[in-house]
C-alpha cells in the first residue's frame, strides 16, 4: 500500500530542501564536537593536538572512501563536470574555510564559534556590494547592521579578556569562505549531481591539504583514528545532504534552517564539555538569527513581487 508521505515528498521541494539542510547541519555539528574533543583530549594527556589542516585532510580522505561505491557504480564518466573553474574556486574556498574553522574550534566554545559563523551571509552581501556592484536596499542594510550588532555581543567575552584577539575573527573569515562556496554550489547543482559535487570537494581537497600535512603534521595516535574515520563519514553525509538541499530549494529559503547547527552544537558543548553558553553569546546569537530571518524572508518577498510584475 502506497503511503501518503511518498507523493508529498516528491511534490514538496521546499520540504525536501529543509529536511536535507537540517540533516546536513546535524552532521556538521557532530564534526564540530569531534574536532573540539580531539583538541581538548590531546591537551589533557599532554600530547600535541593535530593541526587543523591535518584533521581536515583525514576527514576528506576518509569521506572519499564512503563515496567510492558511487564512483565504481557510475564509472569514470560520472566524474565529468561542466564547470571545472567553478569547482576549483569552490574547493579552494572550502579548504581555506575548513582550516580557519577548525583552528577557531580549538580555542573557542562551540556555541560562540558557531554563532559567529552566522555573520557569513551578511558579509556575503557586503562583498556583493563591493566587488559585484550590487545594490543594497534599506532592508538589507538594516539586516546587516543588526547582524553585526549581534556579532559584537557574541564576541564580547572574547574581546573582553584583554587585547584584541584574532581568534574571534577566524569563524567570521571561515563563514565568508563557506558563504562563497555555498553560492557556487547553488550554481553547480543546475548541471552536476549532488554526488559529483561532493566527490570533487573531497577528492581535490585531500591533495591540497596533504602538502602542509606532510611538511608540518604529526602522526595520529591510535585513539584518534576512529574519530577521524567517523569525521569522514559525517563529512560525506553532510556535504551530500547539503548539495541535495540546494538542488531542492532556494538559498534564501534554506538560510534559517542553518540555525540547527547552533542549537545542536550548543547541546554537544554542554553535554560533552560542560560548556554553558554565556548570556552575551545567546543574546547575540538570537539577534543574528533574527537579522538573517528578516533578510531571507525579505529576499523571498522581493523575488515573489518581481515574478508577479514580470
Amino acid at each position: 500500500m502506497r503511503t501518503p508521505l511518498i507523493p508529498f515528498w516528491k511534490t514538496s521541494p521546499h520540504f525536501r530542501g529543509a529536511f536535507w539542510k537540517v540533516t546536513s547541519f546535524l552532521c556538521f555539528s557532530g564534526i564540530n564536537g569531534i574536532v573540539r574533543y580531539l583538541s581538548q583530549t590531546a591537551d589533557a594527556i599532554g600530547h600535541p593536538a593535530l593541526p587543523a589542516y591535518e584533521v581536515a585532510f583525514f576527514q576528506n580522505l576518509f569521506g572519499l572512501i564512503f563515496l567510492i561505491p558511487w564512483i565504481i557504480q557510475n564509472g569514470p564518466d560520472s566524474l565529468k563536470t561542466r564547470y571545472p573553474a567553478l569547482q576549483t574556486c569552490r574547493i579552494a574556498l572550502s579548504a581555506i574555510g575548513v582550516v580557519l574553522w577548525y583552528i577557531s574550534l580549538s580555542y573557542m566554545p562551540l556555541a560562540q564559534a558557531v554563532a559567529l559563523m552566522f555573520l557569513g551571509p551578511l558579509i556575503t552581501l557586503l562583498g556583493a556590494k563591493l566587488f559585484l556592484k550590487e545594490t543594497i536596499s534599506r532592508e538589507r542594510s538594516l539586516a546587516i547592521l543588526i547582524g553585526f550588532v549581534g556579532g559584537g555581543f557574541i564576541s564580547h567575552t572574547t574581546f573582553a579578556v584583554g587585547a584584541f584577539s584574532l581568534i574571534a575573527i577566524l569563524p567570521i573569515l571561515a563563514a565568508t569562505c563557506f558563504s562563497g562556496a555555498t553560492l557556487m554550489v547553488r550554481r553547480l547543482t543546475k548541471e552536476d549531481s549532488p554526488q559529483l559535487i561532493v566527490v570533487y570537494l573531497l577528492l581535490f581537497m585531500a591533495p591540497l591539504l596533504l602538502i602542509p600535512t606532510l611538511v608540518y603534521g604529526v602522526w595520529p595516535d591510535t585513539w584518534q583514528w576512529p574519530w577521524l574515520l567517523m569525521m569522514g563519514g559525517l563529512a560525506a553525509s553532510a556535504h551530500l545532504c547539503l548539495s541535495k538541499a540546494y538542488a531542492s530549494a532556494e538559498v534564501s529559503y534554506l538560510i534559517p534552517y542553518g540555525f540547527t547547527k547552533w542549537f545542536a552544537s550548543s547541546l554537544i558543548g554542554f553535554a560533552a564539555f560542560a560548556e554553558v553558553p554565556s548570556f552575551w553569546t545567546c543574546f547575540g546569537a538570537f539577534i543574528l538569527m533574527g537579522a538573517i530571518v528578516f533578510l531571507s524572508y525579505g529576499e523571498a518577498r522581493r523575488k515573489s513581487v518581481a515574478r508577479r510584475t514580470a
